[in-house]
């Protein structure tokens, strides 16, 4: 038994990886059957996994990954770790942060991706508070206004005239494992260590297909950007020792100096730092630019609601108050930005208030939608609207779900082809215009809508498990639509697709339908165990025991 692996992977430290794991970012890349199955008896399965590792019997496993799209055409590999590797990946990250907590938050006025929260440099004793904060990153949404603040104060400065926006290809994928143990072993991570997480992320590299090794680190879990940005501490200390004015959020690069002179300095800088480390900028998104005269149109909007308030979504407190606060957090780490507490009457007409100011908004954008003059390809080249419309569809579903809420009305039916539009168009965001479509309930036009749809994103299995979720959460289908959809299933080659197809047939079809036991063996002996863990969670029409005993679970 290593002493150096008690100091990581004790019961101890697994329960405060248990703690970061659960509350971290990330639903989509979450193993929540193996989590249900741990906090069955956690301090014993927390011991069992200490015990496994620190007797030299634990060995990673091969990841269920899946591809997700970018605005770019290109897709980005999502990694979903089984329980016990998740613990183990966050249990190492948890011990390098608090060991070295004071070093990397030295940069914190100029770095805002991932930034580690003030409780992690307490390790351990996190465990012995009455009242801990377990949270290993800061809350992202304020992150991220203070980086869009702090380059709006740059573009306001008017010595300020060139600009330069970049970021890191493939950041996530092309990391070499040389390179980041190198980088791990200058923040004390002992050789032993090292050999350790070598053979993990070689198991968890690569592409659902084929393993990389040597190469990348899975796209996901939080203990992924904390070494990410890791990797970059040096070309973080690099820029500060040169002087220039440098913002970075994760590999979102920004630059802004007086002369287009020093601008290329700093280019070349960074570009020659990446390739020493087997990465490159990405060309298309390189960017040198002259702040003009207009600088206000160069400004980036925060993240806020029509009101100038942050977060949207109100949850009751102990006392029936209702309190504003961020929609489609994984966690509660957003009630830490209370705004103010509203009553009832109030609620409902803020609700109202912002439903108007967005669909004022839209139903004008969009007057000519269905329309012979209707150009969708002039319509998509406007930039500021395509990066406005995330924000306005999130602001109208939030409002809308209060509403629903209070029973004080439905969604408006003239936005459903707007969002079905956008559904189409920006399907690299197809998870927020299916949450919106939601709203609506067992709607025929959109069902009929997302299947006419559903050919077209053939390679983009992401954007189609979207769909088929939207489908299984509120639409209806008769026996043939049924039998059809099982067919889809069998003889669909995605895994996620899969899953989207079983989700609507097990909460649609009957226990006494022939259909359904024909789904519980497609389903049993699917070549995927991640479906079936998946799918045990939502127990269809049947008890969750016995939906995991005939997955064979």
């Amino acid at each position: 038994m290593s002493e150096i692996f008690i100091k990581y992977f004790s019961a101890d430290n697994l329960r405060l990886a248990w703690e970061r794991m659960i509350r971290s970012n990330g639903k989509d890349v979450k193993d929540f059957f193996g989590m249900e199955v741990y906090a069955t008896n956690l301090d014993k399965n927390l011991e069992k996994l200490s015990e496994l590792i620190l007797n030299g019997y634990y060995q990673p496993q091969r990841p269920f990954k899946y591809y997700e799209p970018k605005a770019s055409k290109t897709q980005r590999t999502k990694t979903v770790l089984c329980i016990e590797d998740a613990l183990v990946y966050q249990a190492i990250a948890d011990r390098i942060a608090a060991q070295n907590y004071r070093i990397l938050t030295e940069n914190n006025s100029f770095v805002f991706g991932s930034v580690l929260h003030p409780e992690v440099e307490k390790g351990l004793e996190l465990l012995n508070e009455d009242d801990p904060d377990f949270y290993f990153f800061e809350y992202y949404i304020p992150l991220y206004n203070r980086f869009l603040n702090s380059v709006n104060n740059e573009i306001e400065n008017t010595a300020i005239r060139h600009k330069l926006e970049t970021d890191i290809t493939g950041f996530f994928d092309c990391i070499p494992h040389s390179r980041l143990l190198l980088t791990l072993h200058q923040f004390g991570l002992e050789p032993e260590m090292l050999d350790f997480l070598a053979d993990c992320l070689n198991i968890w590299s690569g592409t659902r297909e084929s393993i990389t090794a040597g190469v990348g680190i899975p796209q996901g879990p939080a203990a992924s950007f904390f070494l990410a940005n890791l990797f970059l501490y040096d070309l973080d200390h690099l820029i500060l020792m040169e002087g220039y004015t440098y913002y970075r959020y994760m590999d979102d690069i920004r630059i802004y100096e007086e002369t287009e002179e020093k601008l290329t300095e700093a280019l070349v800088l960074i570009d020659n730092f990446l390739k020493s480390r087997a990465l490159s900028l990405n060309a298309k998104k390189t960017n040198t630019e002259l702040i003009g005269e207009n600088r206000e149109s160069m400004k980036y909007d925060l993240i806020r609601t029509a009101s100038g308030k942050e977060y949207l979504v109100y949850e009751r407190n102990s006392e029936g108050k209702l309190y504003f606060s961020d929609e489609h957090s994984d966690h509660e780490q957003q009630t830490k930005f209370i705004i103010k507490s509203i009553d009832d009457k109030e609620l409902v007409g803020f609700c109202k208030k912002e439903i108007e100011e967005v669909e004022v908004i839209l139903l004008d954008k969009f007057k000519l939608l269905g329309k012979a003059d209707f150009n969708s390809g002039d319509f998509l080249k406007d930039d500021k609207f395509n990066k406005q419309i995330i924000s306005l569809a999130y602001r109208w579903r939030n409002a809308n779900s209060i509403l629903s809420a209070q029973m004080k009305g439905k969604p408006n039916d003239k936005m459903v082809p707007i969002w079905l539009f956008c559904l189409e168009h920006y399907y690299w965001k197809a998870n927020h215009f299916c949450w919106n479509l939601n709203l609506y309930g067992p709607n025929q036009e959109i069902s009929n809508a997302i299947q006419q749809l559903m050919p077209k994103f053939r390679i983009y299995e992401w954007v189609r498990f979207q769909m088929l979720s939207n489908m299984a959460n509120g639409q209806i289908f008769d026996a043939s639509q049924l039998k059809k959809l099982f067919r889809d299933a069998s003889e669909e080659k995605s895994p996620l697709v899969r899953m989207g197809y079983y989700m609507i047939l097990l909460k649609q079809l009957k226990p006494a339908q022939q259909l359904y036991a024909s789904l519980k063996k497609a389903i049993r002996d699917d070549s995927e165990p991640y479906i079936k863990n998946r799918l045990a969670m939502i127990g269809g029409n049947e008890n969750s025991d016995n939906i995991k005993y005939w997955f064979g679970l």
